[in-house]
């Protein structure tokens, strides 16, 4: 480290110290010295359990809750119900807080540990960690990140974040191709949401909603409508029994390929979801497309349908972007949410703001 930034032995060593003290890495062998001369260095690495991380996802048919430890594994997980009360903002705060605490008291040996809670939301959120506007959860204008932190420890860190954004944050802590060249991820999930990921950071827009492509106009198979009516779980009601996880859904949806209804529904699915991906391929041109959330389960079964279509449909002299599927899976939002505290371990300061 000392000879990639620059920086003297002693200035890392104070460094490494710190967070050796914290318990947030650990030493490991001496590294090779790579034919350089002087004393070699000591190897470190991160420690999974110098801290945890909460992270729960809201959805209008299930919450999902994630405890994460420092190294981006899922050390436990509860799915519930949202129930017909997914409107009221209120009640799902404190179903949220509920979860919250089975998820501690499935583990209470790593309580001490917990440095915060990531929520995510299907909609607008603001600076603040309020939710503008939610439009399947059908809320406006709530302040659900002050209201969570009025009610956790006082020590903790919480932040409310589009479900989009979250899910995009998991693809950059896990994975070092993400931190290069120009990438879309998009969330398939009751909606779809979208990020765009420039050179590792995430492009936020003039007001920190950019990426709504499921909000886009698209006309697939004789039917105009947005991107996520046409592609998301929407499209699927009538198969999906009431109050069913989309992930559940989505196995079922698998184990009766062949059936007629299915089988209708899964072309339609390809058509929206091909049209919706070539609108971004055209406005961004991204160098590879992630695609995650529950309904992304569908995609191996479908991918060379879907990847057919949008060729045909790209305009010549676009190369066609590399299409995969997120490592997290249905969690990834969930994941991603508990990932946006983990990353403030990692913040610099603001350098401005300290000089003032």
């Amino acid at each position: 480290m000392a000879r990639q930034l620059g920086l003297t032995r002693a200035t890392i060593g104070n460094a490494m110290r710190v967070l050796l003290d914290a318990g947030l890495v650990v030493e490991s062998a001496e590294m090779s010295p790579e034919s350089r001369k002087g004393r070699p260095g000591v190897g470190v690495s991160l420690n999974p359990s110098g801290a945890y991380f909460v992270g729960a996802d809201v959805g209008t048919r299930s919450l999902t809750g994630v405890l994460l430890d420092l190294q981006m594994n899922v050390v436990s997980r509860i799915v519930e119900p949202t129930g017909p009360r997914y409107r009221d903002a209120g009640h799902i705060s404190a179903k949220l807080l509920s979860l919250i605490e089975r998820l501690l008291n499935e583990n209470p040996a790593l309580q001490d540990k917990v440095e915060g809670i990531g929520i995510s939301v299907p909609g607008l959120v603001g600076r603040d960690g309020s939710v503008v506007h939610a439009p399947f959860l059908e809320w406006r204008n709530y302040p659900l990140q002050a209201e969570l932190t009025q009610k956790s420890p006082a020590d903790w860190s919480v932040m409310v974040c589009n479900d989009a954004f979250a899910f995009a944050n998991a693809e950059l802590a896990a994975s070092a191709t993400a931190k290069a060249g120009s990438m879309l991820v998009v969330l398939l999930a009751e909606g779809i949401g979208g990020a765009i990921i420039d050179d590792g950071r995430v492009v936020m827009g003039g007001h920190g909603y950019s990426g709504e492509i499921g909000h886009t106009i698209v006309s697939a198979g004789g039917r105009v409508d947005t991107f996520e009516m046409l592609a998301g779980a929407k499209l699927f009601t009538r198969l999906f029994e009431e109050g069913q996880p989309v992930a559940d859904g989505v196995q079922m949806l698998l184990a009766n390929v062949g059936d007629k209804d299915v089988d209708a529904v899964l072309d339609a699915w390809v058509s929206g979801l091909s049209a919706g991906l070539v609108n971004a391929i055209h406005l961004l041109d991204p160098g590879r497309i992630v695609l995650g959330g529950p309904l992304a389960g569908l995609y191996p079964k479908l991918s060379r349908r879907i990847q057919a279509d949008i060729k045909r449909r790209l305009l010549a002299g676009f190369a066609m972007p590399e299409i995969r599927v997120a490592q997290f899976g249905a969690d990834g939002a969930a994941i991603g949410a508990a990932a946006t505290i983990r990353d403030t371990l990692f913040a610099l300061p603001d350098l401005e703001a300290s000089t003032l």
